[in-house]
């Protein structure tokens, strides 16, 4: 999938400092850099010409899990996991809609990044959830 924009570390620490309330610099020597990289160069990982997650919710859906699961941060690791996701899915002109009847820190989304963080729900399903919340991008 060509002209995807992706996440780097930069942007990462910018949604965790949002998040945590705490300077990125400050942040900056408390995460797991390998971590987070991990996950953040997950959702465009490929072998030659093929690539692991070809359609953009799959995308999507493995950054904000990589991130939930590989906890490179001390705390806050499942709201930044989330917001990363949200911001994803923003700069890459899709729209966020969360489940029916629930808000952005809602019961539901709430419940299923802890799920997530836990290891009690698996990627696939995680990336299910997230392609019932993602628009198609505007024509």
């Amino acid at each position: 999938m060509t002209g995807v924009q992706y996440l780097g570390l930069a942007d990462f620490l910018l949604v965790a400092e949002a998040v945590l309330e705490v300077n990125a610099e400050v942040l900056a020597h408390t995460v797991d850099f390998a971590l987070a990289d991990m996950a953040l160069h997950a959702p465009a990982a490929g072998f030659g010409e093929v690539e692991f997650y070809p359609d953009f919710a799959s995308k999507a859906g493995v950054l904000g899990y990589r991130i939930a699961r590989n906890h490179p941060l001390i705390d806050g690791n499942k709201r930044v996991a989330y917001e990363c996701l949200r911001e994803f899915v923003a700069r890459n002109g899709r729209s966020w809609s969360p489940p029916p009847g629930d808000t952005p820190g809602g019961d539901e989304t709430v419940a299923v990044m802890v799920a997530v963080a836990a290891g009690e729900m698996s990627e696939v399903d995680f990336i299910a959830w997230i392609t019932a919340r993602i628009g198609e991008p505007p024509a």
